[in-house]
């Protein structure tokens, strides 16, 4: 038995990672982001800090540089 749609995602949208915005300047992963998954809120951390955990399951955060504010990280679904 497996998931017909990854943890996090909403039946008929399955994209729930985005590792190919890595490297790019955080507000132009957030609209790609929002394109692919409009049903999905966006936060924004400078620096690769811990953030606070989410009680939101459609919650995507994005993790900038604090020099450079390009994303650090894959942002993920959760």
């Amino acid at each position: 038995m497996g998931r017909r749609v990854p943890a996090g995602a909403i039946a008929g949208s399955t994209k729930a990672s985005w590792p190919e915005v890595v490297g790019w300047p955080a507000h132009d992963a957030a609209l790609q982001i929002s394109k692919d998954r409009p049903d999905v809120s966006i936060s924004f951390y400078i620096g690769t800090g811990r953030w606070p955990p989410s009680p939101y399951p459609s919650r995507v955060v994005v993790v900038s540089d604090t020099a450079t504010g390009v994303v650090v990280q894959t942002p993920v679904v959760g």
